[in-house]
Order: C-alpha cells, then sequence, then structure tokens
C-alpha cells in the first residue's frame, strides 16, 4: 500500500506546484481589469478543488482497482484466490437457501506435488499449476468457478443448474481424464485427487463445506491418491482416529519408540548366513501392536518417513556394534526404503554420513525399494539411485515380479539384487505357473548378474525347489523368523 499512497502523493504535490506556479501568472497576462482579475482569482480557488478532487477520484479508483486485483486474485494463474472463493462460497450458500437448490464444493490437489517441485524446480511446479488450470477450464467450462486456494490446491463449485449425482459423475470424469491425459501433457505425468462435499446435506454454511471436503480429500489421498472421493459421515470417526494416530506417531518418533527385529539370510551352497533384514516393530501403549503397514504409508504422507528411516538404520549399526557382530559374521544388512525418501536429497545425504562413520568392518548396508514404487517414476528413481550408487550404497529391488518392471529398467538400475516375491514362493513347488515365474526370474537375474534372494521360504519343498534351480539365499521362516539382536548374536554364532 505505501508506494500506490506515494505514487498519488506526488502526482497531487506536482499539478498543485504547477497550479500555483503557472495560474496566477496566465491569469494576469489574459485580463487587465481588476474586478474581472478578482473574479478569476475565486473561480481559479474553486477550479482548484474541482480538478484536484477529480484528480484524487481518478487515482484512487486505479489504486483500488489495482488492490482488489491483487488481493482477490492468484497471480501465477489468474483465477480467483482463497479469499474470493470464500466469499463466493458464502454468497452460493446464501442464494441455494433462498432457492432450496444444491451445489457441490470440491478440493483437488496434485498428488506428491511437493516431491516433484523439489525435484524439477520452481519454475517447473509453475508450469504444471498453470496447465492444470488450463486442463481443468478445458474440461468444466466456463460454467464451474475455479480458484486457486494455495500452493497446488484448487477450488470448484458446480454450476446451480447441475444435479449432485451430475456433479458427482463429472468430477469422476475429469478425474479419470487428468489421469489418462497426464502422461501425454504439460501435467508431467502428475495424477491429481479430489474431495468433494454436497450442500447442503454435507454443510449448509462455507465452514462445514470446506471442512467436509477436506476430509473427502484425505480419504482420497490416504487410500492411494489417484482418486475421486465423496465426504460421508463415517468420514469424521476415521479421520479422527488418523489424526490420533498421527500424533501418537510423531510422539513415537520423538521417544525412539520403536523396536528393531532381524530376520537372517541363509546361503544353501556356503552354509552361512550372509544378512539380515531389518524390521521395525511399533508397541503402542494402548493400541498394542501396530503393523507397519499401517504407520508406514502415515508416515510417508506426513512427511515423517525421513525420520524413521534415519531412525532404523542408526539404531540398527548401534545394536550390532554393541553386539560385536562384524561383516565377516553378517555380510550385510537390508532395510526397506521409501521411495520419498530415495528422491529426498536431505535424507540420502545423512544416510550417507552415516554409513561413512561406522567401522570399516561393520555390515554392508544395502537398501531395498520396491519394484511398484520404482515404476511409478522410473526417470526420477534411475537418476536418484544412480548417484547414491556411486558414493557406494548398495540396491535391491523388493517383491520383484508384483510390478510392472522390464528387462530395460532392470538393465538400467545400478542395481546388486532382487527379492522374489513371497506370493510366488508360497505355493512352489505346487502351483505350475508360480513355479515358471520364480524360475524365469532366476535366469533373468543369472542373466544379469544379480544376486537373489527368495523371501517367505516356509517349506522343505520350497527351499529344496529353489536350491535346484540356482537360488542360494533364502529368506524366510523355514531357515529363521525375525529375531531380536541379542538372539540374533546367539544365532551367528552358534
Amino acid at each position: 500500500m505505501f508506494k500506490p499512497a506515494l505514487r498519488i502523493a506526488l502526482i497531487y504535490a506536482l499539478f498543485a506546484g504547477a497550479w500555483i506556479l503557472f495560474s496566477d501568472r496566465l491569469v494576469e497576462s489574459l485580463i487587465d481589469d481588476v474586478v474581472w482579475l478578482n473574479r478569476a482569482q475565486s473561480l481559479k480557488g474553486i477550479s482548484f478543488v474541482l480538478i484536484t478532487s477529480l484528480l484524487l477520484y481518478i487515482l484512487l479508483y486505479q489504486t483500488l482497482r489495482q488492490v482488489q486485483t491483487l488481493t482477490l486474485k492468484d497471480p501465477l494463474t489468474g483465477l480467483p484466490n482463497r479469499y474470493a472463493f470464500e466469499a463466493e462460497l458464502k454468497r452460493r450458500c446464501r442464494r441455494s437457501l433462498q432457492r432450496g437448490s444444491v451445489f457441490s464444493l470440491s478440493m483437488l490437489d496434485i498428488d506428491h506435488f511437493k516431491n516433484m517441485n523439489d525435484e524439477l524446480g520452481h519454475s517447473i511446479g509453475d508450469d504444471l499449476l498453470v496447465a492444470l488450470h488450463g486442463s481443468l477450464r478445458q474440461h468444466l467450462g466456463d460454467s464451474w468457478y475455479l480458484a486457486r486456494l494455495g500452493g497446488d490446491e484448487f477450488g470448484l463449485i458446480s454450476p446451480p443448474e447441475m444435479t449432485l449425482e451430475e456433479c458427482s459423475e463429472r468430477l469422476d470424469w475429469l478425474q479419470h481424464s487428468l489421469t489418462r491425459s497426464a502422461k501425454h501433457s504439460r501435467l508431467h505425468g502428475q495424477t491429481v485427487s479430489i474431495g468433494s462435499s454436497h450442500f447442503p446435506g454435507d454443510g449448509d454454511n462455507n465452514r462445514d463445506l470446506m471442512r467436509h471436503a477436506d476430509m473427502a480429500l484425505f480419504h482420497a489421498k490416504s487410500h492411494g491418491r489417484d482418486r475421486h472421493s465423496v465426504f460421508r459421515e463415517e468420514l469424521k470417526d476415521r479421520l479422527m482416529e488418523r489424526l490420533t494416530l498421527t500424533k501418537d506417531l510423531r510422539q513415537a518418533i520423538d521417544d525412539n519408540a520403536f523396536e528393531l527385529v532381524y530376520q537372517p539370510q541363509w546361503n544353501v551352497d556356503e552354509k552361512r548366513w550372509v544378512g539380515a533384514e531389518v524390521l521395525i516393530r511399533w508397541q503402542h501403549p494402548q493400541r498394542g501392536y501396530i503393523s507397519p503397514a499401517d504407520f508406514i504409508p502415515l508416515a510417508e504422507e506426513q512427511g515423517m518417513i525421513g525420520a524413521i528411516t534415519d531412525f532404523v538404520i542408526n539404531r540398527a549399526f548401534t545394536e550390532l556394534d554393541a553386539a560385536g557382530i562384524r561383516q565377516n559374521q553378517l555380510g550385510r544388512i537390508s532395510v526397506n526404503l521409501s521411495h520419498l525418501a530415495l528422491i529426498e536429497h536431505a535424507t540420502m545425504s545423512h544416510l550417507l554420513r552415516l554409513t561413512k562413520t561406522q567401522p570399516a568392518d561393520s555390515p554392508v548396508l544395502r537398501l531395498e525399494i520396491t519394484e511398484t514404487a520404482t515404476m511409478q517414476d522410473l526417470d526420477v528413481a534411475l537418476k536418484a539411485i544412480s548417484a547414491w550408487r556411486q558414493e557406494g550404497i548398495e540396491f535391491s529391488i523388493d517383491d520383484f515380479g508384483t510390478g510392472y518392471s522390464s528387462l530395460s529398467m532392470l538393465k538400467q538400475l545400478p542395481l546388486v539384487e532382487l527379492k522374489i516375491d513371497r506370493s510366488f514362493i508360497q505355493d512352489i513347488p505346487d502351483d505350475h505357473n508360480d513355479a515358471v515365474i520364480t524360475e524365469t526370474i532366476l535366469a533373468m537375474a543369472r542373466t544379469l548378474k544379480l544376486e537373489v534372494v527368495a523371501e517367505g521360504v516356509e517349506t522343505d519343498a520350497q527351499a529344496a525347489f529353489l536350491t535346484q534351480h540356482g537360488c542360494s539365499i533364502m529368506q524366510g521362516f523355514y531357515y529363521a523368523r525375525p529375531m531380536p539382536v541379542t538372539e540374533l548374536t546367539q544365532l551367528l554364532n552358534q
């Protein structure tokens, strides 16, 4: 506000100074009669007030229009901002109450936008937001009210003539259309999630509608993203439970309230233990055991996965060192790594520094990344894995065979190991299809000179089949269950 005010003051001062300097001379040069000269002087004062008032009005009007534009418009996309959106939503609520009509409110945002922004740069992120605005307008037309609420979040209000069923169908279609076109457009392959609430069933005021649409969006993102979710009453209880779990998880991270167990890996050719997978356990003080399948996705969503990864690796090295376990007893430890942690430079840099501070004879660290997560963004994964591999960090593909990887992908990634998913192991040798798939994976790994670990080996028949077809390293209950470091030490010393 300072610059517009200064501009007005300067223009006013220049005009007033010019009027004072030149108006008297002009009047005196044109009028000789004293009486008419006095009258002209009076008219000059009135004219000055009128002209300056008009000038001030014009300047203030222009300035206020500029300020209003800055206040109500998003400068990047030109869309209304959150303030304007909330004002429009209030107006729509009042009008719909008077007319007895309905409408849909939706929140839309880009999945994993922050990671893409950090990886590719803010200019690419800005281009993506502008491209998404264009796609939304193209798919929805001018009848929908669109706004950018901040960051990568957009707000949508349906036209008044649409029924709620039509709104839901249109939003489902929008979400699927954006997903289909993402990889062939300026959206850089990014998908979107949408959460919707309906007036008046989900709220008859702007606050309730926005709160419930936010809950629906949270539900969509916590159930795999890339989907449209409509608010339901039961989402409130689920959200409260999830918020409570999130709070408890943060506290557990602060208190280091996790435990580690180790599942050893047996080399059938060398007849010795060659490695161990490190697994995290959380014993909640009220809820009891909480599976990693429940809290690890939550940690990824809430930006806590880096802290958990740090804890696991740091605690593992600390426990193994305290137990006196060296590389000649256990060649390596394997730790599951989230795709988000992989592409987060700060987390990986910290892990690298941590490994370099360990004694030279400590077990080698091997990071396991899932096949599905890698294929979600192969280019980014390839860049990250290649960079950290050059620093000496080893990588393994976990749950291999469950995703959509290709020979080309395996050839590009600087991997040292494949882990065959337990879903293929559990029914061999009886299931012909699983047996063929397992044989194929083993043959492919030999060609690519990759180590293979078979997960979930639980029977003598499974172990015999795998040994017969060239798999030398196995992990599963048949050989050893996950155990604390004290039991691992005893096992290695037998």
